[in-house]
């Protein structure tokens, strides 16, 4: 019965476990990104950011595309095509290990994508909570005493964020200031 290899077969099985599989690499990849790719020992709060989800999503189905593709047919042109879908992939999969907040009593420190802002507490001026009465779209924005300042989403946040946030500022003499959002 399995005496003869079928590249299709095998390439058609690859893509139905990575999609079956996608699942589980969401509810794993936290713990993994965690461990692998920041230190434990440096953090209080460490959160993902709601886009890595995604991402792991549009990898999965880049890489399901790619072992799909190679099942049907397998030419220098889709061969040429899965490679570009293999870097695609990998690149997705590889952003999706660089979106977090890192909250620690020496700095906050927030990746999204390519962007890196890191800062530590002694830098800070102010810390605004905005806030939307009923809704959960507020923000926290932090302001250094150069005059730059970055935001941090709710949605990216949980309520020990909130917590470590407030008390850090508080230890370090900022300012913390609640205010409801206008607008």
């Amino acid at each position: 019965m399995f005496k003869n290899f079928s590249p299709g077969l095998f390439f058609a099985m690859a893509a139905i476990t990575i999609l079956i599989f996608t699942p589980y690499i969401m509810l794993l990849q936290p713990m993994f990104q965690s461990f692998f790719f920041v230190k434990p020992e440096d953090q209080d709060v460490f959160l993902i950011n709601p886009i890595t989800l995604r991402l792991i999503i549009g990898a999965s189905l880049v890489f399901g595309v790619m072992f799909g593709l190679l099942a049907y047919k397998r030419t220098k042109v889709i061969y040429g095509i899965s490679l570009l879908l293999l870097v695609i992939g990998g690149s997705m999969a590889y952003y999706s290990t660089q979106n977090y907040l890192k909250i620690s009593n020496e700095q906050i420190e927030r990746n999204f994508l390519w962007m890196n802002d890191q800062y530590e507490w002694t830098e800070l001026s102010e810390v605004y909570y905005e806030y939307v009465v009923g809704a959960n779209k507020g923000e926290v924005k932090l302001i250094t005493k150069s005059g730059d300042s970055f935001v941090i989403k709710e949605k990216e946040l949980n309520s020990s964020a909130k917590s470590y946030i407030y008390q850090y500022s508080n230890q370090n003499g900022i300012p913390y200031i609640e205010r409801e959002k206008l607008n």
